[in-house]
């Protein structure tokens, strides 16, 4: 017998379909603070359904679409042989990989779990799957599912992204040593939102290598994108520019035109209503000092 929990992230309500005993239920942890009750007379934006998969299973494909080596997984994607998609989830061994299935428009979808998989790799599998299972079904919503890391300072949200390894927490934690009034909202997967003529910054169940999970938003007082240097610069960027910032941090599969689309009118709206940088920077309390002065517009700090 399956149970089904509904979750709402960033105004987005998806649900999990899991068997009743699975012990699995006790480790999702980080989805407790965006758990609901049955929403009545809503249709999520997805449904994830885990099942083991009989040990003679195999995935009819007809060919690979693409290949991703991502911060902590391992993902290819596939066409399968009735239209729909198939991603093969591993983590550093490439051939142990678990399956999800879904539909084209990424609304129905099921993880099938390998008979030797463990639960800390059962659970690995459901993060990633529910993630991109989010950022696909809400491209086309006005929403971003964005790789960066998050401090929130007077009810505004700061968004630092950035190449992997360029140290976007380290920054986060620089502010919240050095700019009173800091906290974490996420630390590796916002999401950000446009709602009318205004983007909103929220908290997910993802967040990296950090616990970090609040089910909380602040309106977005603006996005910077860091690179190391031997020195601390920050510019205003506008117009294509500031685009072209943001654009490699989204989590999302540009090749798909619906997506695509989607994608690009989001961010359309986002660089028209939110102030856009660039901080080359050292890893020290100076840079945060002046992307804080910066951002904020006033003097919050002293280098």
């Amino acid at each position: 017998m399956n149970s089904i929990q509904y979750y709402q992230v960033a105004g987005h309500i998806f649900r999990l379909q899991l068997p009743t005993e699975s012990p699995l239920w006790k480790k999702l942890d980080n989805y407790a603070p965006f758990s609901i009750e049955n929403p009545e007379n809503v249709e999520p934006i997805f449904t994830l359904q885990i099942t083991e998969a009989p040990t003679s299973y195999e995935p009819e494909t007809n060919k690979c679409i693409g290949e991703f080596d991502c911060d902590a997984a391992y993902l290819k994607l596939f066409e399968t042989t009735d239209g729909g998609r198939m991603f093969f989830i591993s983590q550093g061994n490439k051939e142990k990989a678990y399956h999800l299935y879904t539909t084209t428009d990424y609304r129905s979808a099921s993880l099938y779990f390998p008979a030797d998989g463990n639960e800390n790799l059962h659970i690995f599998a459901i993060n990633n799957a529910m993630m991109l299972l989010y950022a696909f079904a809400t491209a086309t919503r006005n929403t971003l599912l964005i790789h960066a890391s998050v401090i929130v300072n007077a009810r505004k949200g700061y968004v630092f992204l950035g190449r992997s390894g360029t140290g976007k927490s380290t920054h986060s934690r620089l502010w919240l040593n050095h700019v009173a009034g800091s906290s974490l909202l996420n630390d590796d997967n916002p999401v950000i939102r446009i709602i009318g003529k205004a983007a909103y910054v929220y908290g997910s169940p993802w967040s990296g290598k950090t616990p970090c999970y609040k089910n909380e938003e602040a309106s977005l007082g603006g996005i910077v994108r860091l690179s190391q240097a031997l020195r601390n610069e920050i510019t205003h960027l506008k117009g294509v520019t500031a685009y072209a910032a943001i654009t490699p941090s989204v989590s999302a599969m540009r090749w798909e035109r619906q997506m695509a689309d989607g994608i690009h009118a989001t961010l359309a709206a986002l660089t028209a209503c939110t102030d856009i940088y660039h901080l080359e920077c050292l890893p020290d309390k100076a840079a945060a000092c002046l992307c804080s002065d910066t951002v904020r517009k006033e003097r919050t700090c002293n280098a």
